[in-house]
């Protein structure tokens, strides 16, 4: 039963690539190319072992390399993946290339080590030798250094993206987080089964938690939105903006002239006390800047620089502000705190209560009772006029 379920495995890693190919087409199409990819080496993976299950000893030498190739490949495919999920616009460098040195090296001395022996013959299934084990050993490494940079990489998107949209939990990839750990999950069963489980007990003990990360895998694969809903170049200045906020200020290029700074500065908060753009939960910055007539990076020059804050930041600081307006005004008081946020901009309640405590010091429940214990309160909090 459980090798069958081994089989089952493999053939649901192959159909899963083939739904992120067709199910998720429309959108993020380059990262899905390369995930479909990392889907399809994993199944390769995976096959490796059932052939090692059903305890076959002899495998033709290009079955071998493919295995091996496999193994090899799914670090760097996972990380150029990854890439092109916070950037989607991003395209191939010839600095891409260099993600697959280690494979390089290690078919070579893989290849080496085949050479010689008979090209036909593999190792006993039931043991590794000493040349296995470092090969293996080496590719889990390669791996986790690999998931440790892919990791990286997500987080630092989650920080930026706020410099982008004030509802950062649309653009987060949460869904990628999720896939990095199942992944990670994965690499470490497999470590314990190659190092500390005697290979025959592998079926007994392995096969149902590779079948539940396959599908915990897709699962979170297909839950994913487009990163940038953006026209092209928008959506190539947002990603040049997440990109230049891992950089110091001092290094950033300058785009705003000195003398237009304030006029900016005076135009942007005019258009914010007119229009109150920061009422629709889903305005960001290429929104604002359509408003403004100014490009991407010059808006989030003017808003970091201008006033020390991200677009969130800035954006929900007026909402919270409103907020406060709607909690005393004797107009809103059929509204929940539910609907008082939805008045102020803010697309949920979480996200309210969050911007509320980091902008006032209290929740807004806290904050509406002293309101109505004591008229003349005044909390402490940043104004927005500046």
């Amino acid at each position: 039963m459980l090798t069958l379920l081994n089989v089952l495995t493999t053939g649901s890693a192959v159909f899963l690539s083939f739904l992120v190919l067709t199910v998720r087409s429309e959108v993020n199409i380059i990262a899905n190319r390369w995930l479909a990819l990392f889907l399809l080496l994993l199944s390769m993976a995976l096959f490796d072992g059932n052939v090692k299950i059903y305890g076959i000893s002899e495998e033709p030498f290009w079955l071998v390399l493919a295995f091996n190739l496999s193994f090899l490949l799914l670090a760097p495919t996972l990380y150029l993946c990854v890439s092109r999920f916070v950037a989607p616009n991003r395209r191939i460098k010839w600095q891409d290339l260099w993600h697959l040195l280690p494979c390089v090296l290690l078919m070579s001395a893989s290849f080496l080590y085949w050479l010689g022996g008979s090209p036909t013959e593999t190792a006993p299934t039931d043991e590794y030798n000493v040349v296995d084990l470092v090969i293996i050993a080496l590719i889990v490494l390669q791996i986790v250094v690999y998931l440790f940079y892919s990791f990286r990489m997500l987080l630092r998107h989650q920080k930026n993206i706020e410099n982008f949209t004030a509802t950062p939990e649309e653009f987060k990839l949460n869904w990628l987080l999720y896939f990095l750990s199942g992944v990670g999950v994965m690499v470490f069963t497999w470590l314990i089964e190659i190092f500390f489980l005697p290979l025959e007990q592998t079926d007994s003990n392995y096969s149902p938690a590779y079948f539940i990360a396959i599908y915990a895998l897709g699962y979170f694969a297909l839950q994913q939105k487009e990163v940038f809903p953006l026209s092209p170049k928008e959506a190539e200045e947002a990603e040049e903006i997440l990109e230049e906020h891992n950089e110091s200020f001092a290094s950033r290029r300058q785009r705003i002239a000195e003398d237009k700074f304030e006029p900016l500065k005076n135009r942007l908060l005019k258009r914010m006390a007119q229009d109150r753009p920061y009422l629709n939960p889903e305005i960001n910055l290429a929104e604002l800047a359509k408003h403004l007539d100014l490009s991407l990076h010059e808006l989030s020059e003017l808003i970091n620089l201008g006033f020390g804050e991200n677009f969130a930041q800035f954006i929900n600081r007026y909402r919270v502000e409103e907020s406060k307006k709607l909690l005393t005004s004797a107009k809103h008081t059929h509204l929940t705190m539910v609907g008082i946020a939805f008045e102020a901009g803010f697309n949920s309640k979480t996200a309210f209560n969050t911007a509320f405590k980091k902008n006032v010091g209290i929740s807004p429940t806290e904050f509406q009772k002293q309101e109505r214990s004591n008229p003349v309160f005044v909390p402490h909090s940043r104004s927005i006029l500046r």
